[in-house]
């Protein structure tokens, strides 16, 4: 217990308006030394931005299960200072070394017995949630894909554990093959906070997508700091979903110096090339969710999904010109129209690999706290 109260590992959730909170707490967890994970099983500090609506709590709920004992929770609020950030950590790591309370938990959890989906009454699995009120159905078909050929009729057997198993489809080359759902979302890293993204899977390959938020219980302000602020950490999380440690780093080491009002144009420039001339992640997120100029039309697309037509290295590549633009002092731009974003995503997922997904929707990085709005 004192070794995770020292030096504790954190996994941060945002709500939708908790994004500016989110900012304020990374930038605070690096200040102390203290590691921000990718999963809330390999973490000592829940940390949740902003107030979560009624379906995002119940699956952040999920996600708190899922964080081992010793560990505490931190809630801070849309638009909190740094001084109330730290007073919040510092309470976390305060409750890590009450050994008492800790036992108190562990002996909670023990009582309760072990989480299982039908606990929930909802499809928690993959750190999900409840569909929420907005959903966007895929394009691709929606036929019947649990059918075994046989004049349609299924033989349901039940599913082990509360976790659903597979069925089994034709796919695109007539070959029967087992069809998985996937939930991505809304409690992930690097994740648009409060996105759910509804996936059927034929081996590694989506067949169909849908979309749907779960809201938070803020007003939906966010308090970027600047258009350069907010490319900035869209650059860093498609980075860090890449795979791209350091980068991902150096890219939120330069938005919160932007977000202090340091001058950072040389830095930002110095950094586009060096993210431009790498090959690795050229090859890895080239030619990944296509928008074309078609598209844009079809799906009323602004922002720079409209301006930067074309794939994930396209839109990286974009994000970079309009924060160097936003430092330069530039013209207001058009942000990216949130609901037009969701529109357009299961397009974009559909045919492509799992893992690809996760660039398609980092590139994309819909606000989903907010109206389209103006910088």
């Amino acid at each position: 217990m004192r070794f995770a109260a020292e030096r504790p590992r954190s996994f941060v959730v945002a709500t939708p308006g908790g994004a500016g909170a989110r900012l304020v707490v990374e930038e605070e967890l690096r200040r102390r030394g203290w590691r921000a994970v990718a999963s809330p099983v390999g973490a000592d500090v829940l940390v949740v931005c902003g107030e979560p609506g009624a379906e995002l709590a119940q699956a952040i709920e999920v996600v708190w299960a899922d964080v081992p004992g010793p560990r505490a929770r931190v809630q801070v609020a849309a638009g909190v200072r740094r001084e109330a950030v730290a007073r919040a950590l510092d309470g976390a790591a305060a409750e890590l070394a009450d050994v008492p309370r800790q036992w108190a938990d562990a002996a909670e959890r023990v009582a309760a017995g072990p989480w299982t989906p039908d606990d929930s009454g909802d499809e928690m699995s993959g750190h999900g949630g409840g569909h929420g009120g907005h959903e966007q159905g895929g394009h691709a078909a929606h036929g019947d894909m649990g059918g075994d050929g046989d004049g349609g009729h299924e033989h349901h057997m039940g599913a082990p554990g509360g976790v659903a198993m597979a069925e089994r489809a034709d796919d695109r080359d007539g070959l029967k093959l087992d069809v998985l759902h996937v939930p991505l979302g809304p409690v992930l890293s690097d994740w648009p906070a409060g996105l759910r993204v509804s996936l059927t899977l034929q081996g590694d390959v989506v067949q169909d997508a849908e979309v749907g938020v779960l809201g938070g219980a803020g007003d939906g302000v966010v308090e970027w700091g600047g258009l350069a602020v907010a490319h900035l950490d869209s650059i860093g999380r498609l980075l860090a979903v890449a795979g791209w440690a350091a980068a991902a780093e150096r890219a939120r080491i330069l938005r919160d110096d932007v977000r202090a009002g340091v001058d950072r144009r040389v830095e930002v420039e110095r950094f586009a090339r060096q993210v431009g001339r790498s090959r690795t992640l050229r090859w890895m997120i080239r030619g990944l969710g296509v928008i074309d100029r078609a598209a844009v039309e079809r799906y009323g697309l602004t922002g720079v999904a409209a301006r930067y037509p074309g794939d994930v290295a396209d839109r990286l590549a974009g994000r970079f010109v309009e924060a160097r633009k936003a430092l330069g002092g530039g013209a207001d731009v058009e942000l990216d129209d949130p609901a037009a974003l969701l529109r357009v995503l299961p397009s974009l997922l559909v045919g492509a690999e799992l893992a690809a997904a996760r660039l398609i929707v980092a590139s994309l990085d819909p606000d989903l706290a907010r109206e389209p709005v103006h910088g």
